[in-house]
């Protein structure tokens, strides 16, 4: 009998009015000198002074730091750092999308370190937590408001790298959410999908994550057009901000495979948004899946997505119905091709060499070798 692991994510606070109570959760926790790691924009555009207010209305003395930029550039983590201790702040309360969640991961890490820079921490589990974290997610797509995992990109190498420190709590209110554009709520939406998906098809079977996965999928394939077109829609960011959620639980128990080794590696040579990435890299997914894992994961996926089938349906036929319920969607989202934004297959291809180093590779079924990778980048590039 296979033993299994999972409660393993981070207590979670969810619903309208949410980001209210962060201010009572920091002195909970023992903050007094908080850190609100965030974005300028945010700040410009009033959402993250929302949560600076309701820490200010507990006393609690605010340091903003709003440097965050995409890909959670390891020069910016080692900043964050640095303003830690040049402040003497003793918590971390970050707001913003997952890359700004992830440098405040960064952050916690080298100060519990009690180091200088997160480059000399990749490779490490978390044994050390001396920095409590709160974080609030504006996009409803990463799931790293929960998650363990940081995707930092390392300024020197150019690769993108997977340290762990787990947030404190979570606190997820949607209506962070409201001022999102169109584009990034379609994007991110599909990082969703990417993670659900691509935790259920990997080489991890746990039952506990496929149920967040199977839901997950289920949410988003409802929810994601109707929070694209109408992005006041409350029960839509509610129930998006539910999905993602639930995708950071289902790629904490079971993790991703090659679909986003594609977004991570490709993403990081070109700087492409991370959710565009996983929504190129996820039909490729499911043919890969159909050559190397298991059929029963492609049913689960397919029950998910409405797609019919019966025990006579080829697997490599479901496995393409799947790709085409995911294309469809995109173009119903109006997210751009691969091509069309300008990449020749070439392009695509000169990532392969660095699949291998990705941290969601070693998941994927198979034994997959370059020859594997090439395929599945073939595959990618051809179907959208």
């Amino acid at each position: 009998m296979s033993v299994y692991v999972w409660n393993t994510f981070c207590p979670t606070l969810f619903g309208t009015g949410a980001l209210k109570e962060t201010g009572k959760k920091a002195k909970e926790l023992g903050m007094h000198r908080v850190m609100v790691c965030t974005e300028k924009a945010l700040c410009d555009f009033k959402v993250a002074t929302q949560v600076i207010d309701v820490l200010k209305e507990e006393e609690l003395e605010v340091f903003v730091f709003d440097k965050c930029k995409a890909d959670a550039p390891s020069d910016i983590c080692d900043e964050g750092a640095a303003f830690v201790r040049e402040h003497g702040i003793d918590g971390i309360v970050a707001v913003g999308g997952g890359s700004t969640l992830d440098t405040a991961k960064a952050v916690g890490i080298i100060i519990s370190q009690h180091g200088t820079t997160i480059r000399d921490y990749y490779h490490i589990e978390e044994d050390a937590h001396e920095m409590k974290l709160i974080t609030l997610n504006t996009t409803s797509g990463t799931g790293s408001e929960l998650s363990q995992w940081a995707v930092i990109g390392d300024v020197v190498t150019g690769a993108k790298e997977m340290p762990v420190y787990k947030p404190d709590l979570a606190i997820v209110d949607q209506a962070l959410t409201y001022s999102v554009p169109a584009g990034t709520t379609a994007a991110t939406g599909m990082d969703v999908l990417a993670h659900c998906v691509e935790a259920i098809t990997n080489r991890n079977y746990n039952p506990y994550g496929y149920i967040f996965g199977k839901e997950g999928i289920r949410l988003t394939m409802r929810w994601l057009p109707a929070a694209v077109r109408e992005p006041k829609n409350a029960t839509a960011r509610e129930q998006m901000s539910l999905a993602a959620n639930l995708g950071g639980m289902a790629i904490s128990a079971c993790g991703c495979q090659i679909g986003h080794s594609f977004a991570q590696t490709f993403g990081a040579m070109h700087h492409i948004p991370h959710g565009l990435g996983c929504a190129w890299g996820l039909p490729g997914v499911m043919i890969y899946t159909a050559k190397y894992g298991e059929r029963s994961n492609l049913e689960i996926v397919a029950e998910a997505m409405d797609v019919s089938f019966d025990e006579h349906t080829d697997t490599m036929q479901l496995a393409k119905k799947l790709a085409q319920k995911v294309t469809d969607l995109m173009r119903e989202l109006n997210i751009k091709s691969i091509k069309d934004s300008g990449y020749t297959l070439e392009d695509c291809m000169k990532s392969a060499e660095r699949f291998m180093h990705d941290g969601a590779f070693g998941n994927s079924p198979g034994n997959p070798r370059m020859e594997e990778i090439k395929e599945y980048i073939s595959d990618t590039y051809s179907m959208y």
